[in-house]
């Protein structure tokens, strides 16, 4: 997303809100196939929630449009409110005749959503895992047998029957590795002009169905290792290689695959979030020369060194929480002479945010003697009470704090490095934020975020006297507060992430309007204001 993209989702979000209005008074013709239409745009800008609520509304003007149905279902799915997604598919897909496109994709979303109840549930042998995936199985044989074109039916029905397997389900009268061989005749017999975005990506799973490792791996080198490799086609491909097929759990060559398509994932511009006490194990795995290279072509093994950088340095990020166990917000661990030149040469500290901890424990933070920190990725069970709170700055500020840390830390924990400066602002910059997003108490989130604009040298014009902030897309959730904002090649700390938003966020250096961004404090501006 540019930054035209950005401030581009206050305008979506706005025509939603105008014609949702217009909606609920009573609308024209062109008024509906307006909304119609921008229901669209905010599937593909992820904005679920508004998509939801405009197509409540559309729905209720025109409650026989599959199209509209079908994409509300779709933004029910996509927030986790699964059966009522499959309320409303059942008897969309039921109604619509065979053939009809909308029907094909309700079809599908409806497997879907028993696909996703089967993930969801915790004890996957028991009988409500075991139905969902019975109910998602049957639906895309239906689809499938109906017709073979059809392929990501037929490909997700090869998925689950092999996840299936390895709980020990049988299925009668299917078997995975027929389906399989069928969709790839299938795909194969697709001419090379009519191949679509999701052709290369249904054909790789295809192939693992068969466990032909070779043809998966070029299979997905034909579309990830390409310098503009769509990161959405990316992240749907290791969503399921993790979640469906569980390569995790099975042959090394499946361990490196999905590593090496994190790396590129992230390197391109994507999410990743893997669990905090898988970190150390993923820190040491290394694939072999050959698939790098089969995968991600000649700069495979510079993209996944890169990769290995950023987990390393997660183990420095830390959780903030509450002595009951609560998170309240994140932290992480530098050298106390990246803000006070003066202090010991071994003096270590965390830096978070004002908000997460202060003196007074203003809400929503804490006092010091109410927090404990943890580094999750080396010791989860581990918490370290907060000696002293050495330095502190309010949220109108810097919005930081700067705790000295009780006891000894886990041996071999290395402080985050410092940035000499900020980055050149330039097309395309990123910067990455590893925190621990809100909801999800064993997960890193680590998120491209592309640099937007900031306050330092040679054109910032700061508007808060020695203060520097830096905005950045790709708004974090509610528990990341505190994290460390890197810049893209060395996996350096430039800014202590501070808030976001989802649109509204007044722009910096005077520039009118406002856009959807992180903000974060640079940290050279918190050390020029912090005191020993």
């Amino acid at each position: 997303m540019s930054d035209a993209a950005s401030a581009d989702l206050d305008a979506l979000r706005g025509q939603a809100d105008a014609l949702r209005a217009r909606l609920a008074a009573g609308a024209t013709d062109a008024e509906l196939a307006a909304a119609r239409a921008l229901l669209t745009a905010l599937r593909n800008a992820r904005q679920y929630d508004a998509l939801a609520q405009l197509a409540e509304w559309l729905s209720r003007a025109t409650p026989d449009d599959a199209h509209v149905r079908r994409l509300y279902a779709q933004a029910l799915i996509e927030q986790g409110l699964l059966t009522a997604a499959i309320d409303v598919l059942q008897p969309l897909a039921a109604r619509l005749p065979a053939g009809d496109p909308e029907q094909a994709e309700a079809t599908g979303l409806l497997g879907r959503a028993f696909k996703q109840v089967f993930f969801d549930t915790q004890d996957k042998g028991g009988g409500l895992a075991h139905g969902a995936l019975a109910r998602a199985i049957g639906i895309y044989r239906g689809a499938w047998e109906a017709d073979a074109r059809n392929t990501w039916h037929g490909v997700n029905l090869v998925a689950l029957l092999a996840r299936g397997r390895q709980l020990g389900h049988r299925f009668d009268g299917l078997d995975a590795r027929t389906v399989a061989a069928a969709v790839v005749q299938a795909l194969e017999a697709v001419p090379a002009a009519a191949r679509g975005p999701w052709h290369l990506p249904t054909l790789a799973e295809a192939q693992l169905g068969l466990g032909d490792w070779d043809a998966v791996e070029r299979t997905l080198r034909a579309y990830v290792a390409a310098a503009d490799a769509p990161p959405f086609l990316i992240a749907s491909t290791l969503r399921q290689f993790t979640q469906v097929w569980d390569l995790e759990a099975g042959a090394p060559r499946g361990h490196a695959l999905v590593d090496i398509l994190r790396a590129r994932l992230l390197r391109q511009g994507g999410e990743v979030e893997l669990p905090t006490q898988a970190l150390p194990g993923l820190a040491a795995r290394e694939p072999a020369a050959g698939q790098l290279e089969a995968v991600l072509g000649p700069l495979g093994a510079k993209t996944f060194r890169w990769w290995k950088t950023g987990l390393q340095r997660a183990a420095a990020v830390a959780a903030i929480r509450a002595q009951s166990g609560a998170r309240i917000g994140t932290g992480f661990l530098l050298r106390a002479r990246a803000l006070w030149p003066a202090a010991p040469l071994d003096e270590q500290v965390v830096l978070t945010n004002f908000h997460v901890v202060n003196p007074q424990g203003a809400t929503p933070g804490i006092r010091p003697e109410h927090a404990e920190v943890v580094f999750e990725a080396v010791d989860a069970n581990t918490g370290y009470a907060v000696a002293q709170l050495l330095w502190c700055s309010p949220p109108e500020r810097h919005d930081a704090a700067v705790l000295r840390l009780a006891g000894a830390l886990p041996p071999g924990l290395a402080p985050l490095p410092p940035a000499a400066a900020l980055p050149e602002l330039r097309p395309q910059a990123r910067t990455y934020v590893v925190g621990h997003p809100g909801g999800r108490d064993l997960a890193f989130s680590f998120q491209d975020n592309e640099l937007l604009d900031h306050e330092g040298p040679p054109q910032g014009r700061p508007a808060i006297d020695g203060v520097c902030r830096v905005h950045y897309r790709a708004p974090t959730e509610p528990g990341s507060s505190g994290s460390p904002v890197f810049n893209e090649d060395a996996w350096e700390v430039i800014a202590l992430h501070h808030k976001g938003g989802r649109f509204g966020m007044p722009r910096l250096n005077g520039a009118a309007g406002t856009y959807g961004a992180n903000e974060g404090i640079a940290l050279a501006s918190i050390a020029a204001a912090a005191r020993w």
